[in-house]
């Protein structure tokens, strides 16, 4: 059995490998080298909760939100530098790879509910994280025709939270009051 498990790891960590890989490709066009996304390759915490599944290399404050969100293709509806972290996330200083689910486990409950309801080693996604998944991920249009993204790790004002959208084929940067809860909307979290 231990063998097993093993080859499986192993077979994680090249499947790991090859999307470090691909997300390198497209950070490449932000000027990125590929070596400092590889560096990131470690295998997945076993603490992190299951939901937290999707790999995402985030390049946190390393490089400028405003120019990720561009070459993303995503519209801000407000003013990016006005986002802080609060209740918790966290944007990194430098590439760190993270792991997150994209909101569908929390359709229908409000960012307040969200941030009181984390479990383990999950943090609150913020605008950062919701940027990166937009550039790491190529499905990003098909998840955003399911639910829009609320990222509560974020704030903007005393009582909006950032939230990432689809909007006629396109991407959109919005925000949305804490309290409020949609069944069509769902806040994203993420560990490391």
């Amino acid at each position: 059995m231990l063998i097993r498990s093993a080859e499986n790891r192993a077979d994680n960590m090249g499947a790991l490998s090859a999307e470090l890989e691909r997300q390198a490709d497209v950070y490449r066009g932000l000027g990125v080298q590929k070596d400092a996304i590889m560096r990131l390759l470690t295998p997945r915490p076993d603490r992190l909760p299951k939901e937290l599944s999707i790999p995402v290399v985030t390049l946190g404050a390393s490089v400028d939100l405003d120019s990720q969100a561009r070459f993303a293709g995503i519209t801000p509806y407000f003013d990016l530098s006005r986002a802080y972290n609060t209740a918790g996330g966290i944007t990194y200083a430098q590439p760190r790879l993270i792991w997150m689910q994209d909101g569908e486990k929390n359709k229908g409950r409000s960012v307040e509910y969200v941030r009181a309801h984390l479990t383990g080693n999950e943090r609150p996604a913020t605008l950062a994280d919701g940027i990166a998944l937009a550039i790491t991920q190529p499905d990003i249009k098909y998840i955003l025709r399911n639910h829009a993204i609320d990222l509560p790790g974020s704030a903007v004002g005393s009582d909006l939270a950032p939230n990432l959208r689809g909007f006629h084929g396109g991407l959109e940067l919005g925000r949305g009051f804490f309290g409020g809860a949609h069944p069509n909307w769902g806040s994203a979290s993420s560990g490391s």
